[in-house]
């Protein structure tokens, strides 16, 4: 287009009327929706499985696969119970007084013969020891006499087939308690020079006797006496290391000291015609160690009125009775005074 006809339309407004008519007629937009084609999916083809033919066990066989699970567990239990059943089971319990053991007249020639043979064996002494005296209800009867010719044969061949006819809960008891005893007695209260070149000391059982000739008193310990009588002569040393419990006066015992060993056991020396000096409650105390004389002191209000001689008592700790045990001390003397 050339300038002048550029001109021309700008001076009669050409161009503008066109402009302002295309603005005033405006047609609305339409929106056509696109049209999409389905896609077709081609179904997959999937190839038979072809299973192998399965193996069926026999009926027996697969009630023994479905169960066994139960099996085992029923076996575990059982196991369980019989295993406990033989720690409680009922067995045979040791059926005989406190009394009876406290008496204690166990033949003193078996106790070393039970050491020797427990070593040889290979047998624990303790146990060995208490099964012997379970068979024979340990010894009720003082003047019984047994064949200790038979020992070895009776009760150390068949030692294990003997134990299994107790209760482990009955037998623990005595174990621990003879146990503890021949684990800490160690020497005789009278030093050796004074019984074996010269003997001058002598005692025998006399638990049980008559204590003041009235019937109300049991002796309930050993009485080592002085042949020539003669208070302060005889020295007295402890049979076990311990701690003295308890040295002075009283009115029955006299001078006295009472030991007690790392076991609890409890053993007093009485009567005696006096104490060791330096020797006072608290004191650590050895086997051997000099504890007094020999004297007759107490005894209540007469006091001084029997033989001089020395009152031996033990106590032990024992579980199957109640309150203070006291034993007797004379198969643990002989023992002691046997044992090289």
């Amino acid at each position: 287009m050339s300038v002048r006809s550029r001109m021309i339309k700008r001076r009669h407004g050409i161009g503008n009327a066109k402009r302002k008519v295309g603005q005033a007629i405006k047609l609305p937009r339409i929106n056509i929706p696109r049209l999409r084609t389905p896609r077709l999916r081609m179904p997959r083809l999937r190839a038979p499985r072809i299973r192998a033919p399965r193996f069926r066990l026999p009926v027996s066989m697969r009630l023994l696969k479905r169960y066994f699970f139960r099996l085992c567990v029923l076996a575990g239990v059982f196991l369980f119970v019989f295993g406990m059943w033989q720690l409680v089971r009922p067995g045979t319990r040791i059926r005989v007084s406190a009394e009876t053991v406290a008496a204690f007249r166990v033949p003193h020639r078996a106790i070393g013969m039970l050491e020797e043979y427990a070593d040889r064996y290979g047998i624990p002494f303790a146990e060995l020891f208490v099964i012997f005296n379970a068979e024979n209800r340990f010894f009720p009867d003082k003047s019984a006499v047994h064949d200790l010719s038979v020992i070895e044969q009776l009760y150390v061949v068949d030692f294990e087939r003997i134990k299994r006819r107790y209760n482990a809960r009955s037998l623990t008891p005595y174990v621990r308690m003879f146990g503890n005893l021949f684990a800490e007695l160690e020497v005789f209260p009278i030093p050796a020079g004074w019984y074996e070149t010269e003997p001058s000391i002598m005692y025998g059982d006399s638990w049980g006797m008559d204590h003041n000739q009235q019937g109300d008193r049991m002796h309930m310990g050993t009485a080592i006496l002085d042949r020539e009588n003669i208070r302060g002569r005889v020295p007295v040393v402890s049979m076990t290391h311990g701690r003295v419990e308890e040295a002075g006066w009283n009115n029955q015992l006299g001078y006295f000291v009472g030991i007690t060993t790392i076991n609890g056991t409890y053993y007093l020396y009485a009567h005696l015609d006096s104490i060791a000096q330096g020797l006072r409650s608290g004191q650590i105390v050895h086997a051997g160690q000099p504890l007094g004389n020999m004297g007759n002191t107490g005894g209540g209000r007469g006091g001084g009125t029997f033989p001089v001689h020395l009152h031996v008592g033990i106590s032990p700790e024992a579980d199957f009775t109640r309150g203070r045990f006291w034993i007797n001390p004379y198969p643990f003397l002989r023992y002691m005074e046997a044992r090289p």
